[in-house]
């Protein structure tokens, strides 16, 4: 195996403290010990920076990054600007790898640029401290642009810490700091632009927390954020006629639900700008004209 490939990790952090030692003891146990870590400190008020400086003091291959808060995006985005590895992990402080994830994705590295590694996962239940299945079944065959854009949460979604990505693909494209939801969703679409050489470890190499006191989202903020990463569709997918199918087969009966789901909702002036972007999404594949 080659142990020149340097990973660099990126854990994001916010308010998660109670977390954080689980999730860097999951780097400490690495069978592969070539890796770096930035801590992105994204303005949190609880005492996540005692815990991550003194991890910093403990390993140097530990980078700590404090910054006023702007969101899971921007927190990533700030660690892509640190890095200094040949690779990234993504990986989100209450989540955590189990101990051959770099080691065994390493070995299906044969190229540095344009290349995705990718392993199965697991789900850990909080309340119950149980592993669980995961909520989908991964397959080589959904590596590409085209089932990621048409079958992603209806088939499979891929979570962002099963890869680790070439160091080039994650610089050219970085989050979507506008996104506060489906930001990972538009992250694999435009790396799939790209069609990247993709290795796929069908092995159970990582676990992401379930937990009852995630973020939960009011139905208004749903509706805006599902508009908000369909608007940015036309930016990061080449293929017109794609695009087309798309909508036409997978979103229009769901947005046509969603006018009707506001019907009963006494928010006139919501309904408004749902239908005025609908009719946006309606003239970027070709069906509404101006």
């Amino acid at each position: 195996m080659n142990h020149s490939v340097k990973i660099s990790v990126i854990v994001p952090c916010y308010n998660q403290a109670i977390f954080l030692d689980s999730c860097i003891e999951s780097l400490m146990n690495q069978t592969y010990t070539n890796w770096e870590c930035i801590l992105v400190n994204d303005g949190s008020t609880d005492n996540t920076e005692d815990i991550a400086l003194n991890w910093q003091k403990k390993d140097s291959r530990i980078k700590y990054v404090k910054k006023t808060n702007g969101g899971l995006s921007s927190a990533r985005n700030v660690g892509i600007q640190n890095i200094s590895g040949d690779f990234v992990q993504f990986l989100d402080c209450d989540d955590f790898l189990y101990k051959e994830k770099f080691e065994k994705s390493v070995r299906k590295i044969d190229q540095h640029t344009n290349a995705v590694v990718i392993t199965d996962f697991q789900r850990f239940d909080n309340v119950t401290q149980t592993i669980i299945p995961p909520h989908c079944v991964l397959k080589s065959e959904y590596f590409n642009q085209r089932d990621i854009l048409l079958k992603w949460d209806n088939t499979f979604s891929i979570p962002i810490h099963c890869a680790l990505f070439s160091k080039d693909l994650v610089e050219k494209y970085k989050f979507d700091e506008e996104l506060k939801a489906k930001e990972d969703w538009i992250f694999w679409l435009q790396v799939y632009e790209n069609n990247p050489q993709t290795h796929f470890i069908k092995e159970y190499l990582l676990a992401y927390r379930m937990s009852s006191s995630g973020m939960t989202y009011n139905q208004t903020f749903m509706y805006e954020s599902k508009m908000k990463a369909l608007e940015k569709l036309e930016q990061v997918v080449s293929d017109k006629e794609l695009l087309r199918e798309f909508f036409r087969n997978e979103l229009l009966v769901t947005m046509h639900e969603n006018i009707q789901l506001t019907e009963r909702i006494k928010l006139l002036g919501y309904k408004r700008t749902m239908k005025y972007k609908i009719n946006k999404v309606l003239k970027i594949i070709g069906i509404k004209k101006d």
